[in-house]
């Protein structure tokens, strides 16, 4: 009730003034303008020596210490006499808005983990961060917004994962291997012609012995060969030569039940 009586009030003495303006126009000194300025609704009437009304809306703006545009009109514009203009104040805002940082993730490598494998070690998590900006209005229309800075609340923590560089174990059956050669296996007996019982390093031959050649297989390797088991290279034999093994059995009846075969041999580590 009180804005819309002191807007009837303004109505009234801008009606005065324009009665009283006519009467005295022609006492007014010559370069001085009349002009109506309508501000939030009301209108009031100015005097003013400035000739554009970009000129005009900075005298404005001195002596009420605000800014000011004017509606549908340039700065550049020419004043003139008796002209009405609307005018919009121009307001600086500043906005916070709350903004979400993702967290970044490491990689670390470890010999603790098999190649390939991956465990997270610290869990990772967003950081948040303010970013303030000055939205410009004229009148009730925003009309720029200028960005001014990004603060950060709290940092977010990096994941950290671990990912594995140890080569996996060669394993066959349960037992760790080296190496793995394919051979031609055969099979004898200690009771062998030729056969002394005892093996080319001085071990007594039976089930759990093999004979190599030394070039591919060093003598004293323990080695696997599927189907017949765990053996140690203890013998050579003149016809054991390349990539040849004779497994040892203790009778001639599981001698040739083995045969003559292609296997492969693990060098057990």
């Amino acid at each position: 009730m009180k804005t819309k009586l002191t807007r009837i009030f303004a109505m009234v003495l801008f009606i005065l003034a324009m009665g009283c303006g006519t009467a005295s126009a022609y006492e007014k000194e010559e370069g001085v303008f009349s002009v109506v300025i309508e501000l939030d609704g009301v209108p009031r009437m100015v005097t003013t020596e400035q000739t554009t009304i970009g000129g005009l809306l900075e005298e404005v703006g001195k002596s009420t210490e605000a800014k000011y545009v004017a509606k549908d009109m340039e700065n550049t514009d020419p004043v003139t006499d008796m002209m009405a203009l609307t005018i919009l104040p121009v307001v600086e805002k500043s906005v916070s808005v709350p903004k979400e940082i993702p967290f970044k993730t490491v990689e670390r490598n470890t010999d603790a983990l098999l190649y390939g494998e991956k465990r997270v070690v610290q869990e990772g998590q967003n950081g948040t961060a303010t970013v303030i900006s000055k939205e410009i209005y004229e009148g009730d229309t925003r009309k720029e917004t200028i960005f001014v800075e990004e603060k950060v609340v709290k940092a977010p923590v990096d994941e950290i994962v671990e990912v594995g560089t140890k080569k996996p174990e060669n394993t066959i059956d349960g037992y760790k291997y080296s190496r793995a050669i394919s051979m031609r296996s055969t099979a004898y007996t200690p009771f062998d012609a030729g056969c002394s019982g005892i093996t080319a390093t001085g071990m007594r031959a039976g089930k759990g012995v093999a004979a190599v050649d030394p070039k591919v297989i060093p003598l004293g390797s323990k080695i696997y060969v599927p189907g017949y088991g765990v053996a140690v290279a203890a013998d050579t034999g003149g016809a054991i030569k390349g990539n040849k093994v004779d497994v040892c059995y203790n009778s001639l009846s599981e001698a040739y039940r083995w045969g003559s075969k292609n296997v492969t041999v693990y060098v057990l580590s």
